[in-house]
């Protein structure tokens, strides 16, 4: 699949409707539609199966002086394999990170140019049915006695929901270096760790910000609202966010 975006898009955006009408092969109302999302972008606005039709897409969007970017579910995927942290230790000039296997990785803080935060949202959907017995006077009366109750089934569907904060931290020369919440080790943060990881993750934004300060910071990631104006509400945003997250890369970069 390949993913179309539009990005730093002006205010005057509506005035672009025509030309992303006649490039997505829709009305200019459903083209106002799209642009009427708050931000300058990136916007998911439209997927292929192709990549010929994707391209045509493209070239025309760009030839009408829109900002584009398009990406293929397969770059996303292999752009996402980063250095995944297990501990950190922030040293005088670089961040020190090791993986669960015992790698290390060493990133200069003068060469970190982006700061991506956001949050894994995972929903899952249960079904769970109720069986309860009550009292039933019309059958006590038809069977004078014999059947008093009868048996009520409920049925209810439950929404459990788990998040996970997330740091993709970008730098020159260098993989991804990747933190998720419930995956690290906090202990090197020593007088200053916190009894909620929570905390601790906060804890260690604000020391690569710190450290960082030349690096550009995007967390529009860290709510389901977020996520679904990137990405548009047809995607899963639980199966597509490394979409969302390269697309982010490239426009911001």
């Amino acid at each position: 699949m390949y993913f179309l975006s539009i990005h730093n898009l002006p205010e005057n955006r509506a005035a672009f409707a025509p030309a992303l009408a006649s490039a997505l092969g829709i009305t200019s109302y459903e083209a106002s539609i799209r642009l009427r999302v708050s931000g300058s972008g990136p916007f998911v606005i439209a997927t292929f199966g192709e990549r010929a039709a994707a391209d045509e897409a493209n070239r025309k969007l760009k030839a009408s002086r829109l900002s584009t970017v398009m990406l293929s579910d397969e770059e996303a995927a292999s752009s996402q394999k980063g250095f995944s942290a297990r501990t950190f230790r922030f040293n005088e000039h670089t961040l020190q990170a090791e993986s669960r296997q015992k790698e290390t990785l060493a990133v200069d803080y003068q060469k970190i140019f982006l700061i991506i935060r956001g949050m894994g949202i995972k929903q899952e959907i249960s079904t769970e049915t109720t069986k309860e017995r009550k009292f039933n006077l019309g059958k006590a009366v038809l069977s004078g006695g014999l059947i008093i109750s009868k048996t009520v089934k409920t049925t209810e569907q439950k929404i459990t929901e788990e998040r996970e904060g997330f740091l993709f931290v970008y730098a020159e020369g260098r993989l991804p270096l990747v933190f998720r919440e419930g995956a690290l080790d906090y202990s090197s943060l020593g007088p200053a760790l916190q009894p909620s990881r929570t905390a601790n993750f906060t804890a260690l934004l604000a020391g690569l910000r710190r450290c960082a300060p030349q690096a550009r910071f995007d967390d529009r990631l860290t709510t389901r609202a977020g996520q679904v104006q990137l990405l548009g509400p047809s995607l899963d945003v639980q199966r597509y966010i490394g979409v969302a997250i390269e697309l982010l890369v490239r426009a911001l970069r």
